[in-house]
């Protein structure tokens, strides 16, 4: 079997845990590089290493920002010829989910993601502040395309790749 052909293969995983509280080790790594090596096998390894970034970025958000440890976290990630659509869930407050959809908004209508990343990461240093920026590398140097929803208490961050075209 070709790579071509195997990039046409349709990938999805999803993984559900309850209650957050409950995890006690590297979730974001385990399933970000799990995930890279199950893609690796029917993507070109740049799909699989955009699918472990994020991965591991959202997840860590997740764990970092745990608003009801009862509550759970869900990931889906899909993948096809065309794109990598990576969701991850978490139960939140109304207050998170605008905080969130906020600096996606301020992140998806920037002019230029490179510079808004660049002078946030001189900015924090400079105040000596760490994270807050995981959002902006997923657009900024992975070329992501992010979105967030709310429903029921639950909190979903979309990030979506655009694979582009080779010839």
């Amino acid at each position: 079997m070709d790579s071509s052909s195997t990039q046409n293969t349709e990938f999805v995983s999803e993984l559900r845990i309850s209650p957050v509280g409950n995890i006690l080790g590297d979730l974001p790594g385990l399933v970000a590089d799990g995930t890279m090596a199950m893609l690796g096998m029917f993507y070109p390894v740049t799909i699989g290493k955009k699918a472990n970034i994020a991965l591991s970025e959202l997840l860590t958000n997740v764990m970092e920002n745990i608003f009801d440890p009862g509550g759970g976290v869900g990931v889906r990630i899909e993948a096809n010829a065309e794109r990598l659509h990576i969701s991850v869930s978490n139960t939140a407050s109304l207050n998170a989910y605008e905080s969130v959809s906020a600096r996606i908004a301020e992140l998806q209508n920037s002019q230029n993601p490179k510079k808004l990343f660049a002078d946030t990461i001189r900015a924090r240093r400079s105040q000596q502040l760490k994270g807050g920026i995981g959002l902006m590398r997923l657009v900024a140097e992975n070329k992501f395309s992010l979105s967030a929803d709310y429903d029921g208490g639950v909190l979903t961050v979309h990030a979506v790749y655009r694979f582009e075209a080779t010839s």
